[in-house]
């Protein structure tokens, strides 16, 4: 595997010196990234944990492009992951629904409703899983009517977007698009739930329901049965995005595909422009604005254009750093290393349910 913790490296050039986040403990340390021959590298300086070094990009020409490009922040967005309990136990999961730890409780309602009021963003209520929340359509109408201009959203991997009747009740509670989770029939290893995600789409086509759809790969010929998906829904799909797994959570990949892979494999290596942040890019897939992501934890970078997201703790923090903050914070549930993580945030509080 292309990560390591600890990693003895020699240095072919450095190309970078930034701000990273621990793996290990969170904490903001000092980083650089290295160019080889055989890509781009991103080196932490931990002055607790040590060096811990990360293969983040396979062709370094094509990741300086990006990263000598300028950025501004989007439109204000809030994520906020309503429940850690979800239905599935997907081969991947970033916010480790799919482990045996104990996991936070669900956000009160009124808690949230509170956060309607006071934060003007775009809100996505995410998982976990939303829609096992039976206040899910509550919690939408809420977050629309404290501000009718959001736009609000919901991630979801579909299951209950099937029931035809239960994606009425959202669309018409004010849901403005769904985040729809559609992997690969050979990733998501169950055609039951490749199924149910297809029924979700033929009901958001029937009912008008704007879909952003997001695929995760850790294969490149999962893309092809995207390109069928987008094909088949295009008059419901508005945007696409595409991830490749990261060392993350509970169960890590063999091996990682980098954005410049993904890209060739489309056939699109001279048909891309820069994205939200150095470490994305954006193409055209039948018309379709598609985002084509890589995970890479230089705060420095990400930090200043990053969605907020809430983590379990009732901090609010930017969306990469606050996952990262999650996986360590509930990995090291009651040792004082969670107490550390809590310590080294600069973050918007409110009272955890």
């Amino acid at each position: 595997m292309d990560w390591a913790i600890g990693a003895q490296v020699s240095m072919d050039e450095i190309y970078a010196k930034t701000q990273s986040l621990c793996p290990s403990c969170a904490m903001d340390a000092p980083a650089e990234y290295e160019e080889r021959a055989t890509g781009m590298w991103l080196h932490v300086d931990c002055p607790q944990d040590g060096r811990s070094s990360e293969k983040i990009a396979g062709d370094a020409d094509f990741f300086k492009w990006g990263y000598e490009q300028k950025y501004e922040k989007p439109i204000g967005h809030l994520v906020i992951p309503v429940t850690y309990r979800c239905n599935l136990n997907c081969r991947y999961c970033y916010t480790l629904s799919n482990s045996s730890l104990a996991l936070p409780p669900d956000w009160p309602a009124s808690t949230l409703k509170e956060i309607f009021e006071r934060e003007s963003e775009n809100i996505t209520l995410l998982g976990g899983e939303p829609t096992l929340r039976p206040d899910l359509s509550d919690l939408i109408e809420a977050a629309k009517h404290t501000r009718s201009e959001r736009k609000v959203s919901v991630g979801t991997n579909g299951q209950k977007l099937a029931l035809h009747q239960y994606a009425r009740q959202l669309k018409e509670s004010g849901l403005d698009f769904v985040f729809l989770s559609l992997n690969d029939p050979h990733y998501e290893e169950s055609t039951e739930i490749y199924s149910n995600k297809l029924q979700a789409l033929d009901n958001c086509a029937e009912l008008g329901l704007r879909v952003w759809l997001q695929r995760t790969i850790d294969n490149l010929d999962q893309l092809d049965s995207l390109l069928e998906v987008i094909q088949a829904y295009r008059r419901i799909i508005f945007h696409v995005t595409i991830r490749s797994v990261k060392p993350f959570g509970v169960r890590l990949p063999s091996r990682q595909v980098f954005v410049s892979e993904i890209i060739s494999y489309l056939g699109k290596a001279r048909a891309y422009t820069k994205g939200v942040s150095p470490f994305n890019r954006y193409l055209r897939l039948y018309g379709k604005p598609t985002k084509i992501c890589s995970w890479v934890n230089d705060v420095s970078r990400v930090d200043p254009i990053d969605s907020d997201y809430l983590i379990s703790t009732g901090l609010i923090t930017k969306f990469h750093r606050g996952m990262k903050l999650d996986e360590l914070r509930l990995t090291r549930a009651g040792t004082d290393g969670a107490h550390t993580i809590d310590q080294t945030m600069n973050a918007r509080r409110i009272d955890a349910p």
